[in-house]
């Protein structure tokens, strides 16, 4: 995995930006087609966390006969572009003419809706959440005789500018989505080139401490936002501590968080030795404050993406980013 990632942004008036996006994410503004690929250039310009940026840049690559990427420095990502990857698509304003993507989906295109039926979507559905929270709960009294809401734990709303009227979505459905739209994205995500120097630190950490049956944990706490750290985090653990002690007695956990807190919490229920996670230079807290932090961010995440199985927090595209990092071959469980 280290190897495979080792070899391979002055912003456009914002007005400009939004209009362009609106052209190209046509759906995403409420209209029910879907997106054409083969523009000219299609330039990502997703402002969100490293996950929505790396959906963002492989929809763009796919959209676009030449891909490129307006990397914007903002409080939540100090890295620039260059610090962290190597492909030479980089660029300071939207060039003349491009189209923008700017969403933390991936893009869905006509020819995918032979592969994704209408409706397919829950975890990003639009639908009112009271419609598939009915919705799941008829499901589980029924046997759970479908893979439907296998990965939505609760109904979320969705800004309907970011979703589809006919749900066709992929985005958080992990073994849900059909093998085509695998075929598809797998080989963009991995076009991604990593910094050598960066995929190297990932890789000989693993050759030292990881083996294949060392379970991936991504424990998203939301320590930016108390509302949501305890509307989803505090649920989350219990739900997480029940897997856990499920798990055979020797198993190992390989975890990655947002907090610096969850690690000794793990160590003191399930021994030292039990749970593993890359030595950083770092804090978890401060991860988003400086340049080495994101670096790190990305280090853990190369890292689980070599997981067989993932146990990933519940609404997260980290773990969703590293999940299509990994060639979309690990079993997903969601907490």
């Amino acid at each position: 995995m280290g190897a495979r990632f080792a070899t391979h942004f002055t912003a456009h008036r914002r007005r400009h930006a939004r209009d362009a996006a609106c052209r190209m994410r046509g759906d995403i503004e409420g209209r029910s087609h879907a997106m054409e690929r083969n523009a000219p250039l299609v330039v990502s310009a997703e402002t969100a966390g490293l996950g929505n940026r790396l959906k963002s840049w492989v929809s763009a690559m796919r959209l676009g006969a030449d891909a490129r990427v307006l990397w914007q420095v903002t409080p939540n990502m100090p890295a620039r572009f260059g610090d962290l990857f190597t492909n030479p698509c980089e660029v300071a304003a939207v060039p003349p003419g491009a189209d923008v993507y700017s969403s933390w989906r991936l893009a869905i295109l006509p020819e995918d809706e032979a592969h994704l039926p209408s409706g397919f979507a829950t975890v990003g559905a639009g639908a009112h959440p009271l419609v598939r929270g009915v919705g799941k709960a008829w499901w589980t009294l029924t046997g759970r005789r479908s893979d439907r809401y296998r990965f939505m734990l609760f109904p979320k709303q969705h800004s309907r500018r970011s979703t589809r009227a006919d749900a066709r979505h992929i985005d958080l459905e992990y073994g849900r989505i059909p093998q085509h739209l695998r075929n598809v994205y797998v080989p963009l995500f991995a076009r991604i080139a990593v910094r050598p120097e960066i995929a190297a630190r990932a890789a000989e950490w693993a050759s030292a401490n990881l083996d294949a049956a060392a379970i991936g944990v991504q424990i998203r706490t939301w320590r930016d936002d108390a509302r949501r750290h305890r509307k989803y985090h505090l649920p989350a653990w219990k739900r997480l501590v029940r897997m856990l002690d499920a798990a055979a007695p020797n198993a190992r956990f390989f975890v990655v968080s947002d907090s610096d807190d969850v690690l000794p919490q793990l160590e003191q229920r399930y021994g030292a030795a039990r749970v593993l996670h890359f030595p950083r230079r770092t804090t978890r807290l401060a991860s988003w404050g400086s340049p080495e932090g994101i670096v790190e961010d990305l280090i853990d995440m190369l890292l689980l993406a070599r997981a067989e199985r993932l146990l990933a927090s519940y609404l997260s595209t980290f773990s969703e980013a590293a999940w299509w990092l990994g060639g979309t071959t690990a079993r997903v469980a969601v907490f």
